[in-house]
């Protein structure tokens, strides 16, 4: 049986399907990120980091709108690093960067409550763009920028990401000291963890699913129950008991927190003895689950 996959039948329509998802979560994360933006942070005059802490810096200092300088600059950091980003990738950048040169001036012409805390506001702004950047980063796209860099360089360099990336971010934060205070930098920073983590937090709460090992007499049912209720693959694992020294099947299963649940009241309602080990996963890819790309 095939590892952890799911129904092979569907494979023709993943591709379709995975993409309309992906623009789903895209023009969602988007929108997020540039609220974020425009609502709770330039209000502000926090600093930032990337090409969005540079655009920041040209609305502190100019009064121009972050649309402009991200869309000039993630255009140059395309045609720079074209070659060595996957086709994929460049273009779901660049349908972030025009979603965006459009979203940010449209949200530009509201205008939102002042929160009276400012570090509620940066605590808020890092948790909205980090759900806006988490939801680009589990679809395969990208807010460009940064990621732009620190990608090609990857390619062409065999650099560290994710040092490059914190270095870049660090010093664009700290060159905000020429338009903004030190407060306003600390607040930025502040701002960046809590997107980070949001990120993070993002990523792991979508791909989250639980691996179970399953030890029974009534292996070939289970395995039954799972390819055609459950709708799941699983690998059959020969074993053999220690105290018994006696050859037996096990079944190891990838499965979401719903399917966990109809697994184990069917194994209990057939084989009360039954051995399981549930055991939790971040992530998950293959035919089935996340996707290669």
């Amino acid at each position: 049986m095939g590892l952890l996959s799911g129904n092979v039948l569907r494979r023709p329509h993943l591709s379709l399907r995975r993409e309309w998802h992906t623009l789903l979560a895209a023009t969602i994360g988007t929108l997020l990120t540039c609220f974020a933006v425009v609502a709770l942070t330039v209000p502000y005059q926090f600093a930032g980091g990337g090409v969005l802490g540079l655009a920041l810096i040209s609305n502190y200092a100019w009064g121009i709108s972050p649309a402009w300088v991200l869309s000039v600059g993630n255009a140059v950091l395309l045609l720079w690093g074209w070659k060595a980003l996957s086709l994929r990738f460049a273009l779901w950048t660049l349908y972030v960067t025009v979603l965006t040169s459009v979203a940010i001036p449209v949200f530009e012409l509201f205008q939102y409550p002042v929160i009276g805390n400012t570090i509620l506001a940066a605590l808020l702004a890092g948790a909205v763009g980090g759900v806006g950047f988490g939801m680009l980063f589990r679809v395969g796209a990208s807010s460009g920028g940064t990621d732009v860099i620190v990608m090609v360089a990857r390619k062409r360099w065999g650099v560290d990401i994710g040092s490059m990336s914190f270095y870049i971010n660090v010093v664009i934060l700290f060159a905000s000291f020429v338009v903004v205070d030190i407060e306003k930098i600390l607040m930025g920073g502040l701002l960046l963890y809590v997107e980070t983590v949001t990120i993070d937090r993002v990523l792991k709460s979508f791909d989250r699913r639980s691996q179970v090992l399953i030890i029974s007499k009534r292996t070939p049912d289970i395995a039954d129950f799972i390819l055609n209720e459950l709708d799941r693959s699983a690998t059959i694992i020969p074993a053999k008991g220690a105290y018994s020294d006696r050859p037996h099947d096990m079944l190891l299963v990838v499965l979401t927190r719903r399917q966990t649940v109809d697994l184990r009241q069917y194994i209990a309602e057939i084989d009360p003895e039954a051995f399981l080990i549930f055991s939790d996963v971040t992530e998950v890819v293959g035919l089935g689950f996340k996707n290669w790309e």
